[in-house]
This record gives C-alpha cells, structure tokens and sequence, in this order.
C-alpha cells in the first residue's frame, strides 16, 4: 500500500495528539510526562523500549521481518521557556513555557512514524531506532544520548529527521546538501579594573570604558578576521556592570555566542576573541578573560543520503513539494553531535507556513507563531517512504 495513503488515515489523530502535547509543554531535562507518553504510545505500537540510562528521553527499537541495516531517526521533545501569545484553542496551559520551535510537531510525527513502521515490519529488512532526544534547547540532550551509548543498543546506518520551518508552505520539504546549520559556542568575558568614586576616574581603572572598547574591536572579528566566504555570527547578548551611577565598578561580564559553518574559521576566531579581549584590556591598565562553552559542531548533510530523501519525497508528496534550500541556516541542531560521527546522515525541513493565516509565518521561537496541522502528514509520509526504500 502507498505510504501516503496508510499514514493519511492517522490525520485527525495525529493532529489530536499533537494538540495535546502542545497544550503540556515541558522545559529541556523536566519532559517527564512527555516521556512517559512516547512511552505509553511505543508500548502500544509494540515498538521495543531500550532503557539507557535517560532520565527523559526514549530510544525505541523496531526490528524488521530480517536482519539488515539500522535506520535511526531523531527528534526532539523539549519545549522553550517562553510564554505564548498564540490565539489558538489549543495553546499552552503552562505558563512561561511554549513549543514555539514546533518540537510538538517532531515528537508525534515520529510517534506515527513508529506506528506505522510497525504496521510494516514484516516488509522490512533490518531495525529501526526512534531517537526521542530531550534538552535540545540547551544544546545538551544530543550529547547526552550519546554518552548514555544509544549506540551500543544498534549501530546505525544512517540518521534522518526533520525540523519545521515556517519560512516554507506546509505540504512541502527543503532540503540542504552540505553544511545546514552553524556550530554555536558561548563565550563568557569579566573585565576586571579597580573600582572607585565617580568623581575620580584618575584613581581607578574603569571596566565599563574597557568593555565599550573591547566591544566594538570584537566586531572585527567577524569583518576582519574572518573569511568572508565562511558564513559567521558573532553576539554580545549580555552585558552587565555597576549599579550606582557615581561608582566606577570593579569588573563587567559581557556573554555572547559565536555561530560558525567551518571548522578552521571557527578555531580561529575563537582565537581572535580571546586575543581581542586580554590584549585591549591590557592596553587600558586592566585584565580581562575569555571562558568558553563548546557547543555543537555544524550539522552538515551527507550528499547520499540527501539524495535518497528527495527520491522518498518524490514517490509521496510529489517533486513540485520539495524545496532546495541554497543558504545554510547559522541557527545551531545538535543533531550534530549524532552525524557524521556515528554515520551519514541528513535533516530536512518540513514546511508549516500558509497564506492565509499570516501568524504561520512569525517564525520559530516567536511567542504568536501557529503552526499548521497538515505538516504532520508530509514529514511522516516522507520519513516512513525513506525507511521503506532503504531497508527493502
């Protein structure tokens, strides 16, 4: 039977579900009720439970009518810490706590993906792993189910997944070959000078005049340290010094986040931006120190596997449904810390926008944004059709 057909009878409840999961979000490492409902959904589906440790967080196993290859697919479950302000009958019910980044959409899609590859085990040639990852928000949970050694339950062939995009219609995919999303690092900088009264700037060494200049000379970084055919973002979000206005302070911290698609041109700058701050702070009498966060590397698409995604979507949604995505988003995926390392592997972008409700096209992490239903269909579809052609 046609993949689209069989999962487009799931539509109303998928649909259900989702709503429901959108109404209970829960924050990156607290998805305890959205764990214990994959759970329950898996049980039912008769999808086989690996218990590896995870606090929230689940790896189904689906084996196949025979031995063969692994396909894991991954999504996310976490919800961000931010109110929504969508008018939606189903908005959240938690305050301060939304899935404005569509993870709701990720989870019951690869909920109805194990239901129905269960429905089809017995035309499959190999396993299936459903890799319900938690704390992607925080950029941890990817990394978390790693450590855990999801791996060592079965070895995958090959990752996919998807990720929503409102930029594109719902009923449509994009998809990227090579680098898609940046790597992201934080930084935390502390000026230190020596504090004093506001009348007498000549008896101490003031931070927040260091930090206005080591500010702007990190700007370079990015104009001039660069190279400019390797797309970066460098951000200073955070600043924070003094609370009185006649007190010179003794120290500022300044955090920020550096984005980058090239392994090289991210070593350098992070290089750069050390040398930037202890350097300028020095050249003005004071200190200054630079504390990282490595984050993610860059997601990058494997080619092949790309490729065998358009050739699913062709067999379901249709050639005239899929995008070719030309730039690179510099927002970050831990889905990174899976692929290349564990194998090739690939996300697309699964379309949520429409035209006549313009709150679909806000964006993600916007507070109003809706997200439309009928995607959960055109991502299912897409990721069961890939499954059945590589384990056929």
């Amino acid at each position: 039977m046609e993949t689209q057909k069989i999962v487009e009878r799931y539509t109303e409840e998928m649909t259900a579900l989702r709503r429901h999961i959108h109404q209970n979000p829960e924050i990156s490492n607290k998805e305890f009720q959205t764990t214990k409902l994959i759970k329950e959904k898996l049980t039912e589906y008769g999808i086989e439970i690996a218990e590896i440790g995870l606090t929230t967080g689940v790896v189904g196993i689906l084996r196949g009518k025979t031995p063969g290859k692994t396909v894991a697919i991954r999504e996310d479950i976490d919800a961000l810490p931010m109110q929504e302000l969508a008018d939606v009958p189903y908005a959240s019910k938690v305050e301060g706590v939304s899935h404005s980044c569509g993870h709701d959409i990720h989870t019951t899609t690869l909920l109805y993906c194990a239901k129905v590859l269960s429905e089809l085990k017995d035309e499959l040639h190999g396993n299936v792993m459903f890799l319900f990852q938690p704390a992607e928000e925080k950029g941890s949970g990817a990394k978390q189910m790693v450590e855990c050694g999801f791996t060592k339950v079965l070895k995958p062939d090959v990752f996919v997944g998807l990720h929503v995009s409102p930029e594109y219609p719902a009923g449509s995919i994009g998809l990227k070959r090579g680098p898609a999303n940046a790597s992201c690092d934080m930084f935390h900088i502390k000026i230190t000078g020596k504090g004093g009264h506001g009348a007498h700037p000549e008896n101490c060494i003031d931070p927040v005049a260091i930090s206005g200049f080591v500010l702007s000379q990190l700007q370079t970084v990015i104009s001039r340290e660069n190279h400019p055919v390797y797309p970066a973002v460098m951000t200073i979000g955070s600043i924070h010094g003094g609370k009185a206005a006649n007190v010179i302070p003794d120290y500022v911290e300044m955090g920020g986040t550096l984005r980058s698609l090239n392994a090289e041109s991210r070593e350098a700058m992070q290089k750069a931006i050390e040398r930037i701050v202890t350097s300028s702070a020095e050249a003005m009498r004071g200190h200054g120190e630079v504390n990282w966060e490595i984050g993610m590397p860059p997601l990058v698409n494997d080619g092949e596997v790309i490729d065998a995604l358009r050739a699913a979507a062709e067999k379901t949604i249709g050639a005239d449904h899929i995008i070719t995505v030309q730039n690179p988003s510099l927002g970050s995926e831990d889905f990174s810390y899976m692929f290349p390392e564990f194998g090739p592997g690939a996300q697309f972008r699964l379309g949520s926008g429409n035209d006549v409700d313009p709150n679909t096209r806000h964006g993600l992490h916007n507070s109003k944004n809706v997200f439309d239903d009928t995607c959960l269909p055109v991502g299912t579809t897409v990721l069961v059709q890939f499954v059945r052609d590589f384990l056929q």
